[in-house]
Parts: structure tokens; sequence; C-alpha cells
């Protein structure tokens, strides 16, 4: 739950707000730490995880009761936070690898104009993946368009055997539908 390329990058919410005038203000820069309380006999346990900023002073407690849970993994293998790849003079933010260390790479990409990770579906162009033809290779795909719930507004309907024809596909028809929605 939460770990698709579209979760990853338009679901979660900001844990914490940052006071006006704070250089973050409007960023998701936190430091973030736990404490945990057990009760003098182990009948209690209850975490609190804190959010924290030094610049502004703003400061954010949760409590989870009972025992808490946590996954540490790299932003190479859920995509969201890692660096986004540039072709064809538009960026491509990745999702979430097939499987850990899968040598493909992400599954999925969203395609956007500007450097910076989409924050919201209309801030995508569309979308490439890959999938396994019948053969065993890689083909692509591609749509135009986000809808937020991991699909697109226009399906391709078709498959390139490269990354970047898949791209250029997007590109070409979301200038389309962008002089189209110009009219």
């Amino acid at each position: 739950m939460g770990r698709d390329i579209d979760s990853l990058y338009f679901a979660y919410k900001s844990a914490a707000g940052h006071i006006e005038g704070c250089p973050r203000h409007g960023t998701d820069v936190w430091e973030v730490s736990y404490y945990t309380y057990d009760s003098f006999r182990g009948e209690r346990r209850e975490t609190t995880i804190r959010c924290s900023c030094h610049l502004c002073g703003a400061v954010t407690f949760f409590s989870v009761e009972g025992d808490l849970s946590s996954e540490t993994t790299h932003a190479d293998h859920i995509g969201y936070g890692s660096k986004p790849d540039r072709a064809l003079g538009v960026w491509l933010h990745p999702g979430p690898r097939i499987w850990h260390d899968d040598s493909r790479g992400p599954v999925c990409y969203l395609v956007t104009r500007g450097k910076e990770p989409p924050r919201r579906p209309e801030d995508v162009l569309g979308k490439v993946s890959w999938s396994l033809g019948s053969r065993g290779g890689v083909r692509w795909s591609a749509g135009l368009g986000c809808t937020g719930h991991a699909t697109v507004n226009a399906a391709s309907g078709r498959h390139w055997p490269s990354r970047r024809a898949a791209v250029a596909w997007v590109i070409g028809n979301a200038a389309t539908n962008d002089r189209a929605s110009a009219s």
C-alpha cells in the first residue's frame, strides 16, 4: 500500500508545517526522530515520532500505541527521491523497480517539463513504462496525462523497443493535446 508510482508522488501528505518565513516553508524537510516508552511492567508501549525544524522552531509529534514497525530502503529501489533522468528535453521521474536491485531499472516514469518532482497529477505530461514481450525482451509503452490512481488519461496502445521512443510519443502527443486545449 502506498508504494506504487502515483501514491509515492501524489498521495503522501506533509507530516508537519514550517512557520511562515522559514526557508523550508512549503517543503517536507525535517529532522525526524522517535522515542519509545515502555511501562514499568511492559503492559504498555508507546512510540512518539518527532518532526522538528531547527530553523523556524516548528515541532510536530505523532504517537503510536503498541509496536512500531519500520522499513528502510533507498530511493534507487522505490524511485521517489531519486534524481530524475533528462530525455528529449523533458524529465523522467522514476517509480519503483519490479523487484529489489532489478537491473532494468524502474518499471514506470512520470514525464514532466520541469526537473522538480510533480506535486499533482496535472503536472505530468504522461507516463512511460516497460513490460516483458512474448520472447522476454523489454518493450516500452506510453500514455498521456496522469489520473493519480495508477492510470493515464489516454494510452498509446502501442509498444516501442526503447524508452526514448516512448518518451518521444508522449512529447509529440502532449504538444498536440496542448494545441487542441488552447483552441
